[in-house]
């Protein structure tokens, strides 16, 4: 993989929780009766914002650059950023999520932390790690990284077992395997998550902007869904098959696209020389003192037109 790889990575799964974030949590139904068919940032007045869809796939690859790809060193790296995180109290977070940041923050280790869930927070994650283990010839890594960072949060079974296929699906064709519940949405359940994910990035492998349309309109959790599908597609058409209009209409203080850009050219240097590199700080509080008060004035937006 490039750079381009890297960067349309991250930048594909920005657009796509941008894009998915003001349905998040809407049947089909009640979707298309508040918004109509989204084919664009619906947040504030035009444009969007991200959410811990974005931050954690981040986290994810600045702990790649820090630890050079081992996985002892990669959990701990990201421990220590999930800690930080979670101390900017970021909207929205999960609840196992949640739980596991308040056991790292009193002194649990990596490989004690995570809680018994199958909810798709480590799924939010997989997708740069498949990208930063294409060229390896077996999945031994793969699965060791995938493991490490799905356990930090989460120790179901089924949490590591999806998360690993989203990262595969960065090398292999995803293969068609459902879309979900169609009449509430696609929940957070991991395996409905990331069968409805695959599903929408093995449709619209080129495309973009068809792939997150799509996959915003099934309902329920579209901006981690979106996330996820739009790391996947975009992994494969880089920085050039990222709508420029979506990426433009993004409102995020800290996370520049040159930032981006940055941290990607960083990972193909670890990813080539397995060299550990030092990423760039994070400044949580900024993004998060921002979409707060957007998100509780889109909630309540949201309120009113049901009762009109």
């Amino acid at each position: 993989m490039n750079t381009n790889s890297f960067l349309g990575c991250l930048l594909g799964g920005m657009v796509g929780d941008a894009i998915g974030l003001p349905a998040e949590g809407l049947s089909p139904q009640r979707q298309q009766a508040l918004f109509g068919t989204i084919t664009g940032h619906r947040l504030v007045l035009g444009r969007g914002m991200v959410s811990d869809d974005t931050a954690h796939a981040l986290m994810t690859a600045q702990a790649l650059v820090a630890s050079g790809g081992e996985p002892k060193r990669f959990a701990h790296a990201l421990a220590w950023r999930l800690r930080w995180w979670f101390l900017s109290l970021p909207p929205g977070i999960g609840l196992a999520t949640a739980r596991a940041c308040l056991k790292l923050l009193v002194g649990f280790p990596p490989e004690h932390s995570g809680v018994f869930s199958a909810g798709n927070g480590p799924a939010m994650r997989a997708a740069i790690i498949g990208v930063f283990c294409a060229h390896d010839p077996d999945d031994t890594r793969l699965r060791a990284l995938i493991r490490a960072s799905t356990r930090l949060t989460h120790t179901d079974p089924k949490a590591e077992e999806y998360t690993l296929r989203v990262a595969q699906a960065i090398k292999d064709t995803p293969a068609l395997a459902g879309e979900g519940d169609r009449g509430s949405g696609v929940s957070g359940y991991i395996v409905h998550t990331v069968d409805a994910a695959l599903t929408l990035a093995a449709q619209h492998p080129d495309d973009l902007r068809s792939a997150l349309i799509a996959t915003v309109a099934l309902g329920g959790d579209t901006d981690t869904v979106a996330a996820i599908v739009g790391g996947i597609v975009g992994a494969r058409v880089g920085k050039e098959g990222i709508p420029v209009d979506w990426l433009k209409g993004i409102l995020e203080p800290i996370w520049t696209v040159s930032r981006i850009e940055k941290l990607a050219q960083q990972l193909a240097e670890v990813q080539a020389s397995g060299v550990p590199q030092r990423p760039g700080a994070n400044f949580w509080p900024a993004t998060h003192l921002l979409l707060l008060p957007i998100v509780i004035a889109h909630g309540l937006g949201r309120v009113v037109k049901r009762g009109a």
